[in-house]
This record gives structure tokens, C-alpha cells and sequence, in this order.
């Protein structure tokens, strides 16, 4: 019996050893991911609008966000760009979504034209934990303006004013035959239609 209670008391000892390792280990790299986290968030803010000024624009927190009335949770920060005359240039909303298949985080890029009119600019990914992730990353890849596409090829068959290739409206973004979320991955895909949706509503709130 009391063998069997040394043995206990040895397995419980490693126990709580292990788990101060990986608390220790968790401490340690934490602040470092949500270091890397927001050097990628500031480096693809630059990317996407590198005219923007530093000291007119600023960033939302969450709560910041709740305030203004929205009320998606997956929508964590927004991102307010202005040039050097304070004139908006564009939000960009850092979203988050899980399903069964993983997690996924965007960076999406929302303008306003002439007309007070939003559209979804650019979506980039900051996580991408889906199982079938090269496949997600492919959808938006060809479904949403990105870095990788060129910014300066105006659609031509679009009347009045000037669009470039890849800015989308709700509308579009709910058409199948625009982002038709059947491409492999289709849960992936839906979760990331939902997170840009719900970047674009967010938006609205921001435009009032």
C-alpha cells in the first residue's frame, strides 16, 4: 500500500513539473507570437496602403469597436488609414473565425468610393490553421484581391467609375459565380466569406 501511494506521489510530482515546464515555455513564447503577430499586421497594413500617415492614423481595439456598434465577435481591431490631409484612404479590419477544420485570421482591406459606397479592397491572410489550408489560401488567392495581384488593372467592363479588379461589394461577395466558396475547401472557404463580411459591416458602423 504504501508503494502504491510513493508511486502516486512521484507520478503527481512529474505531473506538476511537466506543467510548470509548459507554463514556463507558454510565458516565455507568447509574447513573442503576439510580437511577430503585430510586426505582420503593421508590415501588411504598409503593404496595402503605403501612402497612409502615421500620426493621423490609429488604430481600434475591440472595445473600440463594441462602442460604435459592432457587434460581430470576430472582428477584433480595426485599422484607420488617413494620408497627411486626414482624408480617409481605407479600414482595415483584423478578423478571426474557427470551424471544425481550424482557425483563420484575415487582414481585409474596406474603401469607400465617390459615392459612400464600401467595398472589400484586399484580403490577406495573418493565420491560416485550416487542414486543407493550401486550398483556402488558393480560393482567396483567386477569389479576393490580394498582394499578389496587380492593383492597376482597371476592369474595363465596369461602367462609370474605374474599379480595379478584385474590389468587391456585398453583393459580389454573395454571388457564387464572383466567390464561389465550392472550390475544395468549402467550409474554409464560407468561414472566410463570413469573416470579410463581417469586415465590411463593421465598416458600415465606421461610416456612420
Amino acid at each position: 500500500m504504501k508503494n502504491y501511494s510513493k508511486i502516486a506521489l512521484v507520478l503527481a510530482s512529474i505531473a506538476l513539473i511537466c506543467a510548470a515546464i509548459i507554463a514556463s515555455i507558454n510565458l516565455l513564447t507568447s509574447g513573442k507570437i503576439r510580437e511577430n503577430e503585430a510586426n505582420t499586421k503593421a508590415s501588411t497594413i504598409e503593404v496595402i496602403y503605403s501612402d497612409f500617415d502615421k500620426d493621423k492614423s490609429f488604430e481600434q481595439s475591440k472595445e473600440d469597436l463594441k462602442a460604435l456598434g459592432v457587434e460581430a465577435d470576430s472582428v477584433e481591431s480595426a485599422f484607420v488609414a488617413k494620408d497627411s490631409n486626414d482624408n480617409l484612404i481605407g479600414y482595415v479590419f483584423t478578423v478571426t473565425g474557427k470551424n471544425a477544420y481550424g482557425t483563420i485570421s484575415l487582414m481585409v482591406a474596406v474603401e469607400e468610393n465617390v459615392n459612400g459606397e464600401l467595398f472589400v479592397h484586399q484580403v490577406e491572410f495573418l493565420t491560416n490553421d485550416q487542414s486543407y489550408s493550401s486550398t483556402v489560401a488558393e480560393h482567396v488567392k483567386n477569389s479576393y484581391h490580394t498582394i499578389g495581384k496587380k492593383k492597376a488593372v482597371l476592369n474595363p467592363y465596369s461602367s462609370g467609375e474605374a474599379q480595379v479588379i478584385g474590389d468587391l461589394s456585398e453583393a459580389d461577395i454573395n454571388d457564387e459565380n464572383t466567390v464561389n466558396v465550392k472550390c475544395g475547401a468549402t467550409f474554409g472557404a464560407t468561414l472566410v466569406r463570413t469573416l470579410v463580411l463581417d469586415a465590411l459591416k463593421a465598416a458600415e458602423k465606421e461610416a456612420i
